[in-house]
């Protein structure tokens, strides 16, 4: 029986960074209220969850992306038919 997990990373929507350490992810997402709510007070709608580290050239924010990742963290992958 093959074990898996979630594992959530944030990727940037404009330029593709990726945060991927659970520790960074969580923080990020503990900081996502603040964020969306000094978006709406710019007047937009906010993308994603929290700024992307590079916003100050790409004005991406980062989205939350969940990986199904089995035993060793390899990804899971459909067996080919034969």
């Amino acid at each position: 029986m093959m074990m898996s997990a979630m594992v959530k990373k944030l990727i940037c929507d404009r330029c593709g960074y990726e945060l991927a350490e659970p520790g960074d992810v969580d923080l990020a997402l503990q900081g996502q209220a603040a964020w969306q709510r000094s978006v709406r007070e710019r007047g937009e709608e906010p993308r994603g969850v929290y700024p992307c580290k590079n916003y100050v050239r790409c004005q991406g924010e980062m989205t939350v992306i969940e990986e199904r990742r089995g035993l060793f963290g390899r990804r899971n992958k459909r067996a080919k038919a034969s």
